[in-house]
C-alpha cells in the first residue's frame, strides 16, 4: 500500500514540460536551423537588391540637377533650363537649431546608426499596428531615395514599397560607410525640397522669412522642418494654419529629445507665424522662362523635374544672339547722351529692393509664313527686371503707326498721288502734349525739320514721316475708319477716343501686335500669323520624342486688299532708301534688300520703335522705358535706338531667311507721276538744283513710278510745269512753273484728251530713265517731213559770228 502511495507521488513530482531539458534543445535547434534557413532565403531574396543598391556612383550623390539642355533650331545649345530653385551653401552656414529641429522631426537616432534605424523600424511597425501612420526612414535613407531617383525607379520597375525600401535601406549602409553625417547633413539639406518652389534650405530660408539660414530662429526652423514630411500642404505662404501646427509638433519633439526645455517649447508654440518673402531670382533670361512655360503648358508643371531632356526650339542662335548684344551695346549707348537724365543700368542697386528705372528695350523677331519665333528679348536684364515686355508690356507705337493709318486711306480709294497739304498745325489740333504752339515734325527723325508750305503727294507725306500733312490726311480720310482700320490689324483700339492725335500712334500697343499688324503688308494683305511657336519638339534622356508641336495650316483673314498691301509696302521702301529712314539700307548685308520697314517716335521722345520685314520674317524693336513718361532724351529718334538693333538682328539672320523678291499684284498698274504735282509726268516735268559741290545748275526729271490700284489710274498731266489747267492752281502759277519757251502756250480746255489721238499726245514725250533728256520725237499717222526712214533728219546752221557791243 505505502509503495503504490511512493509511487504516484513520484508521478506528481515528474518537472512539467516546459521546464524539460529537451525541449528547450528542440526548440533551440530548431530556431538554429529556422535562422539559418531565414538568412540564407534573405541573402538570396535580398541579394539583387543589393547588387542593385552597389551600383550606384556614390561620387555622384551630390548632383543636384541635370539640366534640361535648349538648343536651337540648327541643334546649337543656347541654354540649360533648371527646374529647381535652390543656392548649395556648406553645413557650416546652417545653424545648430535647424539641425537640431531636424532630428527630432525627422531621425533623432541620426548620430547613433549605421544609416538604417532598426529601433525606429520596430516604433513604426508598433505604432502602425496601434492604427498611427509612422514612417521609419531614416535622413540617410531619405537622401539616397532623392538623390538617385529610387521612387521613379521602382515605380519604372513595378516594384513594391518593400522591395524600394530595401534598396533604400542597402545603399543608405553604403552612404555611411563613404561620408561623414555632416556631410551627409550637408547633401540632405541642400538637395531637399521644402514647397512653394524652393529647394534646398537657403532657397527655402528666404523665400518664407528672408533669412539667410544661419539667421533664422528656432520656430522657424521647426517651420521648415515641418515642411519636409509635406511640402505643398503645410507651406506657410499657402496654408499658415497647418504649418504652424506641424510647427509646434515639432517644438514638442525637440522638448521630448531635449534639446529645448519645456518652458521654452510653450514659449515658441505661443509665437505667430511671420512670413517675409523675398526669394532667389534665377539669373535666367526672358526667353528661357517663356520655354520652360511652354513646356509645362504641353507636358505640365513638373515635366522637366527630373532633367535631362532635350528642348528643341525655332530660334535662331545668331539672330538671338544679335538681338542680345547690339540691345546692350546701342542702350549703353543712349546713356551717354549729355540730354539723358535718367536712372542708368551701372548705377542700379540690386540689393536696394527696389524696381530698376533705367532704359529698357525688346525685340521680337518672327517667321511671318509660320509663326516660329526666331529672337525674343524681353528686356534688358531678367536677374533684375524680370518683366517681359514682348509678353506684357504695351507702349505708344508713335509714328510707327503711320502705315496702318496710310492703309486705313488707300483702302477707301485714294492714292499716293493724292495731294495733302504740308504747312505747320495748331496743337490744338492734334491734341497732344500742349495746347498752344507748333507740334513739330518729330516723325521726319531730324533735328532741323521743314515744311514744304504747299501740297505734296502722299507717297511724299508718309516716306518723310511728316506729321502735319499725315494729320489732315487722317482727318480727311476719317478718325473713326482710322480706328476700324487699326482694330482690323489687331490692335486695342475699340474705345480710343476719336481725336486726331490717333494719327501719330497715340495708342499703346504690344510686340505681338505690331509684329503682326506691320507682317500684312509682307503677306499681300493678309494677317501675320496668330499664334506664335518656341517650341518644334522636346526628347526624353532616351531620346524619345514626347512633344511634337502641331503643324495645322492656320488661315489668317485678309485684313487689306494686296493693292493697298503692295503700296504701303512700296512707300516703306522708299522710307528706307531715301525718307525718315534713310541709312537703313547701308546697314544691311542682304543686297538688294527687297524688304521695308518703318520708324518711329513718339511727340515726347519717350518710346521708339522699328518695325520691318524681308520676304521671310518680321522684326520689331522697340526701346523706352516701362514706366513711361519722360522722354529718353529730346531728339531720340529711331533712327538712332531703335534701328541699329533691327539692322543688327536682320544682318545676323540673313544666311538662313532672306532673298525672294516682292513682286506688284496684278491688281496694280504702274504710271509715271510728277511728284511734285502727283498727276501724270510729261516732257516738261523738270526742275532746276544747284549742286553745291561744282557750284552749278542743273535740270532734274521729276518724274517717278507709281502704282495705282487698277481704276484709280486715270489722273491728269501735270498742271504745274505743263500749264494745264487746274481748279486749285491759277494758270499763272502754272505758266510760271513751266520751261523758258519761244512760243506762247495754248492753255487747254479740258485736262484729259477726249476721242482718238492721232498725235500720241497722251504719250509723255519725255523719257526720264533715257541716258538723254529733252524732246523725243515718236512717229505719228500723219505726214512728217522731218521723219525719213525712221530718222529725225538734222539740220546744220552755221555758227553765229562774236558779239561785238559798240557803245554809243
Amino acid at each position: 500500500m505505502s509503495e503504490n502511495l511512493n509511487s504516484s507521488r513520484n508521478k506528481k513530482r515528474k518537472k512539467p514540460f516546459y521546464k524539460r531539458k529537451r525541449l528547450w534543445l528542440g526548440l533551440l535547434l530548431l530556431m538554429l536551423i529556422g535562422g539559418v534557413a531565414g538568412g540564407i532565403f534573405a541573402e538570396n531574396y535580398t541579394r539583387k537588391y543589393r547588387e542593385r543598391a552597389e551600383s550606384y556612383d556614390l561620387d555622384r550623390i551630390n548632383d543636384l540637377e541635370i539640366p534640361s539642355l535648349m538648343l536651337d533650331r540648327n541643334g546649337k545649345e543656347i541654354g540649360r533650363i533648371f527646374v529647381q530653385n535652390r543656392s548649395v551653401i556648406p553645413i557650416d552656414k546652417v545653424p545648430q537649431n535647424f539641425i537640431d529641429a531636424l532630428c527630432a522631426g525627422e531621425d533623432s537616432r541620426f548620430f547613433q546608426h549605421g544609416g538604417v534605424d532598426y529601433m525606429g523600424v520596430i516604433r513604426a511597425g508598433w505604432l502602425n499596428y496601434k492604427g498611427s501612420t509612422q514612417g521609419a526612414s531614416t535622413i540617410t535613407q531619405q537622401l539616397a531615395r532623392n538623390a538617385y531617383g529610387l521612387k521613379a525607379e521602382a515605380k519604372k520597375r513595378h516594384e513594391s514599397t518593400i522591395q524600394r525600401k530595401l534598396v533604400e535601406a542597402f545603399l543608405s549602409m553604403r552612404i555611411e560607410k563613404r561620408y561623414s553625417k555632416r556631410q551627409i547633413l550637408e547633401f540632405y539639406l541642400n538637395r531637399i525640397y521644402f514647397g512653394s518652389g524652393f529647394y534646398g534650405i537657403r532657397s527655402a530660408s528666404l523665400g518664407y522669412f528672408g533669412k539667410e539660414p544661419m539667421e533664422l530662429g528656432t520656430e522657424e526652423c521647426a517651420s521648415m522642418v515641418t515642411l519636409i514630411k509635406n511640402p505643398t500642404d503645410r507651406s506657410p505662404l499657402n496654408n499658415p494654419d497647418k504649418n504652424r501646427a506641424g510647427r509646434n509638433y515639432v517644438l514638442g519633439r525637440m522638448e521630448d529629445e531635449g534639446f529645448i526645455s519645456k518652458q521654452e517649447m510653450f514659449r515658441l508654440q505661443a509665437l505667430p507665424l511671420k512670413v517675409n518673402s523675398h526669394p532667389l531670382q534665377r539669373s535666367t533670361s526672358h526667353l528661357y522662362e517663356l520655354i520652360a512655360k511652354n513646356v509645362a503648358e504641353a507636358l505640365g508643371e513638373d515635366a522637366l523635374e527630373s532633367g535631362g531632356f532635350k528642348i528643341h526650339t525655332t530660334i535662331l542662335a545668331e539672330a538671338q544672339e544679335a538681338a542680345e548684344k547690339s540691345l546692350r551695346e546701342t542702350l549703353a549707348k543712349a546713356e551717354q547722351n549729355p540730354g539723358y537724365t535718367r536712372q542708368k543700368y551701372g548705377d542700379y542697386d540690386s540689393d536696394s529692393n527696389k524696381p530698376p528705372s533705367y532704359l529698357q528695350g525688346a525685340v521680337l523677331m518672327v517667321d511671318h509664313e509660320t509663326g516660329e519665333v526666331l529672337a525674343h528679348v524681353g528686356g534688358r536684364d531678367y536677374a533684375q527686371a524680370p518683366y517681359d515686355f514682348i509678353e506684357m508690356g504695351k507702349r505708344p507705337l508713335g509714328t510707327a503707326f503711320f502705315p496702318f493709318l496710310y492703309a486705313a486711306g488707300l483702302s477707301s480709294g485714294r492714292t499716293p498721288a493724292t495731294m495733302v497739304e504740308d504747312t505747320e498745325l495748331d496743337n490744338r489740333s492734334v491734341m497732344i502734349g500742349g495746347l498752344e504752339g507748333i507740334p513739330g515734325e518729330f516723325g521726319m527723325e531730324v533735328q532741323s525739320p521743314v515744311y514744304e508750305r504747299r501740297p505734296i503727294t502722299v507717297r511724299q507725306a508718309f516716306e518723310d514721316s511728316k506729321i502735319a500733312a499725315t494729320i489732315r490726311f487722317g482727318n480727311d480720310v476719317g478718325l473713326q475708319n482710322i480706328v476700324d482700320a487699326g482694330v482690323a490689324f489687331g490692335f486695342p483700339m475699340q474705345k480710343a477716343e476719336l481725336l486726331p492725335r490717333l494719327c501719330v500712334g497715340w495708342e499703346p500697343v504690344s510686340m505681338k501686335q505690331a509684329v503682326r499688324a506691320i507682317s500684312t503688308f509682307a503677306r499681300a494683305g493678309k494677317a501675320g500669323p496668330s499664334k506664335l511657336v518656341y517650341i518644334d519638339r522636346v526628347e526624353d534622356p532616351d531620346g524619345k520624342v514626347i512633344y511634337r508641336r502641331p503643324r495645322t495650316a492656320v488661315s489668317e483673314p485678309q485684313i487689306i486688299d494686296d493693292a493697298t498691301a503692295w503700296q504701303i509696302h512700296s512707300m516703306m521702301a522708299g522710307s528706307l532708301d531715301h525718307g525718315s529712314s534713310s541709312g537703313a539700307l547701308n546697314g544691311l548685308i542682304e543686297k538688294p534688300f527687297e524688304g521695308a520697314g518703318k520708324g518711329g517716335t513718339t511727340h515726347d521722345f519717350s518710346d521708339t520703335w522699328f518695325l520691318g520685314y524681308n520676304k521671310r520674317v518680321t522684326c520689331g524693336v522697340w526701346t523706352g522705358f516701362l514706366q513711361g513718361g519722360d522722354s529718353i532724351y529730346p531728339g531720340a529718334f529711331s533712327r538712332d535706338l531703335a534701328m541699329p538693333i533691327w539692322q543688327a538682328t536682320m544682318n545676323a539672320a540673313a544666311p538662313s531667311f532672306s532673298g525672294g523678291k516682292f513682286l506688284p499684284p496684278t491688281s496694280t498698274v504702274s504710271l509715271q507721276i510728277c511728284s511734285v504735282s502727283g498727276q501724270r509726268a510729261t516732257q516738261f516735268c523738270q526742275q532746276l538744283e544747284e549742286d553745291p559741290a561744282a557750284g552749278t545748275m542743273h535740270t532734274r526729271s521729276t518724274a517717278i513710278t507709281e502704282f495705282f490700284r487698277k481704276g484709280t489710274e486715270n489722273i491728269p498731266f501735270c498742271t504745274i510745269h505743263s500749264g494745264v489747267i487746274d481748279q486749285a492752281i491759277s494758270p499763272e502759277t502754272a505758266l510760271n512753273h513751266m520751261p523758258a519757251l519761244d512760243v506762247v502756250p495754248i492753255r487747254p480746255k479740258e485736262p484729259i484728251l477726249i476721242g482718238d489721238d492721232p498725235y500720241h499726245t497722251d504719250v509723255p514725250s519725255f523719257t526720264p530713265t533715257s541716258a538723254t533728256s529733252g524732246l523725243i520725237r515718236h512717229r505719228t499717222n500723219v505726214l512728217d517731213s522731218f521723219d525719213i526712214d525712221g530718222e529725225t533728219e538734222e539740220i546744220h546752221l552755221k555758227r553765229p559770228p562774236r558779239l561785238h557791243i559798240i557803245p554809243d
